[in-house]
């Protein structure tokens, strides 16, 4: 008796078990199709397919991930129509059910549930969303599960600037340089940071020149670390109103000096070359006597020219050696 209703049991769950197996094929099939129109972007058709795919598997974080994004895709910021708001509470809706089924067990959904955060502190860090302490709170989850992602790091100091914070996001920029200290990626973000006018509407220039002669020296032998500190001081001397003509001048030399050290290591280098033209400029800006003015013009007109002329060698080159190794790829005639 015992034995004929454990049988009786195990044939009913038999019809189950098995429309459970065909709704998540079927589930999988319509986050195939979604895929297929997302690629395409084709987001009104991948909203539908990604739809029947959660419908039929209510627990499948990927596609609840990827129809938030595609109703995310379909809003226009700034349009102030019902159909157009729903679009991203629809695609809110969905990222918070994506984590909220997430396990985040495998490489593949760990990954889901980092884009999943990293677009809901996006969402609240922006109108008509925009709120600090949502953001924060998607923004902190997002650190804690990856604490040594620097991009997630990244992402906290971006909304520490955003809001107006400017001291965290100073100590977090100074963190994730100090955490990766000889990455110049990390150091370069620490300068770019400096280098904006957040402090009473002026930039630390000084700060970020000195974080940026601290990135070129973890590879002195990378010209485009000079080059970039000559771009700032270019920037510098040509955009700020504030500074002297004095200081213009001596920030012309300063990138000049740098530029000089970047030719020396690659001499074809077409944007050194253009933004020593540039500093050339500067210099031609400031100076009172008429001759020197129009030697720095001369010598900057020779330069831009020079360096867009390698620009476009280089990029033919490029174009040719791409040609050839396509050529080289492909089956020859017959075969």
């Amino acid at each position: 008796m015992k034995m004929r209703l454990q049988a009786l049991v195990f044939a009913g769950l038999v019809p189950l078990l098995a429309v459970g197996g065909c709704a998540r094929v079927r589930s999988r099939a319509a986050m195939k199709d979604g895929n297929k129109d997302y690629k395409e972007e084709n987001f009104k058709k991948a909203v539908v397919d990604y739809g029947r795919a959660v419908e039929l598997d209510s627990n499948f974080a990927e596609a609840w991930f990827y129809l938030g994004s595609s109703h995310q895709a379909l809003y226009r910021p700034g349009k102030d129509t019902p159909d157009n708001k729903e679009h991203l509470e629809k695609a809110i809706e969905a990222y918070k059910k994506s984590l909220e089924v997430n396990p985040a067990n495998t490489e593949k959904l760990r990954k889901v549930k980092i884009n999943t955060l990293g677009a809901l502190t996006a969402i609240y860090s922006d109108e008509p969303y925009r709120d600090f302490d949502t953001a924060l709170k998607y923004a902190q989850q997002l650190v804690a599960d990856n604490p040594n992602d620097a991009k997630n790091l990244y992402a906290m100091a971006n909304l520490y600037e955003k809001f107006g914070k400017i001291q965290e996001a100073e100590e977090l920029y100074k963190k994730i340089a100090e955490m990766n200290p000889n990455d110049a990626k990390a150091c370069g973000a620490l300068a770019a940071f400096y280098n904006k006018p957040l402090w009473g509407g002026r930039a630390k220039f000084d700060d970020a020149i000195a974080t940026l002669e601290r990135c070129a020296a973890l590879d002195p032998n990378d010209a485009g670390g000079y080059q970039k500190i000559a771009s700032f001081y270019w920037n510098e001397a040509y955009r700020d109103p504030l500074i002297s003509e004095q200081q213009k001048d001596q920030y012309a030399d300063k990138g000049l000096e740098n530029i000089d050290k970047a030719l020396k290591i690659k001499p074809d280098y077409f944007e050194a070359i253009i933004y020593k033209g540039l500093l050339y400029r500067v210099k031609a800006g400031v100076t009172k006597n008429p001759r020197e003015r129009q030697q720095f013009l001369d010598e900057a007109q020779t330069l831009q020219k020079q360096g867009l002329e390698l620009k476009k060698q280089q990029a033919a080159e490029q174009a040719s050696a791409a040609a050839a190794a396509a050529a080289a790829g492909s089956p020859s005639p017959g075969h």
